[in-house]
């Protein structure tokens, strides 16, 4: 009797799902974290999700960039609910064990938990939430200039005047053109 989650005999394949790839966390990684990524899927065989080992050496070699960059990645892909650190590494002399990981929207083969599907509640802190109130840009000379003598426990207590240099406006005592060519004063 073969298992209906454990695909012998046939071409394995990597499916994304669409609500994984349209998940703000998605859209947030980087190329190389989105490769990260599909390795740890890669070695998901449909049974062994919490046991999935991938150490940064080894995923170094097969996304063919620095062993940092690869620690990075899967710190990232852990910051953002992509996966869990199942079992943390130990390198001795007896023992050299990898870390081993699991993808959060399975089900735990180890434990039995439920998928927590971790990415779908991360929100980018950088994002603005709610637009701005104004966007267009004031002029530079509508506030008051900010001296020593109007802030906040100055011993000046006074408010200080706006004096504009140059007005912005023409002057209302401009000229106006009739159809002749003679000039009306306004």
């Amino acid at each position: 009797m073969t298992s209906k989650r454990k695909r012998k005999g046939r071409a394995k394949f990597i499916m994304i799902d669409g609500y994984v790839k349209r998940s703000a966390a998605w859209k947030a990684l980087s190329p190389i974290e989105r490769s990260a990524y599909l390795e740890v899927k890669w070695r998901y065989d449909g049974m062994n999700n919490g046991r999935i080992g991938l150490g940064c050496r080894e995923l170094a070699d097969e996304i063919n960039m620095g062993r940092t960059t690869a620690s990075k990645a899967l710190d990232e892909l852990q910051a953002k609910g992509f996966i869990v650190k199942a079992k943390p590494s130990a390198f001795h002399i007896k023992n050299r064990a990898v870390t081993e990981w699991r993808l959060t929207e399975y089900r735990c083969d180890v434990t039995g938990d439920l998928p927590s599907k971790d990415f779908t509640r991360w929100a980018d802190e950088k994002k603005q939430q709610s637009a701005p109130a104004d966007t267009q840009s004031v002029p530079a000379d509508t506030y008051p200039l900010r001296t020593e003598e109007n802030r906040s426990g100055s011993p000046f207590q006074r408010t200080v005047k706006l004096v504009l240099a140059d007005q912005q406006s023409a002057p209302v005592d401009t000229y106006r053109y009739t159809m002749e060519g003679d000039v009306d004063a306004a």
